[in-house]
């Protein structure tokens, strides 16, 4: 086990570290800190098995659902933001004028109605009927006094107004983006005065309290995994950091490799990111 260990480690080490004097060869210090690892991992009782990488478990790439001017962005990539914060926002102007346009719009269908209730009352008046005692009114009777009073035209037109209002208003809301939870923004796109692209990723929030690592094992020590096995994780880019994870997922299909991919919940994954490789260490 300790040899399989060292080989690992040493092909790992050649390729991330650059005080390597050339490809395949190890430094006096490499060697060092390979010789420090086995012993500790030998004194523990614990041995590498695989290499993974990070994963968030929970992401929301934001984006813009209108194309107009950026007016600001707030943030910047590895931020930590709380849930709510404005991220970045477009130049209001014009989705705050289309909203006051509706505005005026279902004001104007309210007086179109009222005019074309009185309308209508007078209709059925003329046709010899009490429109206070709607229940006596024939409904041929009351279809006409609609018809010629525009009443139904002018409730129909009401709530089209009340419609792009509505559209108008989610327009508005979508113009702001804001943090749908506590994280870390990633792939930060724009900048302030450029035009957006409907639809366009802007940047993505990370739940950090929600990280994974997502690793393989050959199908012939799948035995050794168990949902609940407790597993450590070493980010590559610092081996003397250790995570401490459980195994929350197998998936139950074995690829063409003969190898099966399982997932390992990490109980406090603040300082890794998403895509970050990492080294498997398991109880021997």
């Amino acid at each position: 086990m300790v040899l399989v260990s060292a080989a690992m480690l040493t092909g790992c080490k050649d390729k991330t570290s650059p005080s390597s004097s050339s490809e395949g060869e190890m430094t006096t210090k490499d060697s060092v800190i390979i010789k420090d690892t086995l012993l500790l991992m030998e004194s523990q009782g614990i041995g590498i098995t695989t290499m993974g990488k990070v994963v968030a478990e929970r992401y929301a790439d934001l984006s813009f659902e209108t194309a107009l001017p950026i007016e600001r962005v707030l943030v910047k990539n590895g931020d930590h933001v709380r849930r709510g914060q404005v991220l970045a926002q477009l130049d209001l102007f014009k989705l705050r004028n289309v909203i006051a346009q509706q505005q005026r719009a279902i004001e104007q269908a309210q007086l179109q109605i009222e005019q074309a209730r009185l309308h209508m009352q007078d209709v059925i008046i003329s046709q010899g009927y009490d429109p206070d005692k709607e229940s006596s009114i024939p409904a041929s009777v009351k279809h006409t006094a609609d018809v010629k009073s525009g009443y139904a035209l002018s409730v129909s037109q009401m709530a089209s107004a009340k419609t792009r209002l509505a559209a108008a208003q989610h327009e508005l809301r979508s113009g702001v983006l804001t943090a749908p939870f506590d994280g870390v923004v990633a792939n930060v796109a724009v900048q302030a005065h450029q035009l957006a692209q409907a639809g366009a990723v802007v940047c993505r929030v990370i739940a950090t309290v929600n990280m994974s690592v997502e690793f393989r094992v050959m199908e012939t020590d799948l035995s050794k995994y168990k949902v609940g096995t407790p597993v450590i994780v070493v980010p590559v880019a610092d081996n003397s950091t250790r995570y401490k994870a459980t195994i929350s997922e197998i998936n139950p299909v074995v690829d063409q490799q003969g190898a099966v991919t399982l997932r390992a919940r990490i109980a406090n994954a603040s300082n890794l990111f998403d895509g970050m490789n990492v080294n498997i260490l398991v109880e021997n």
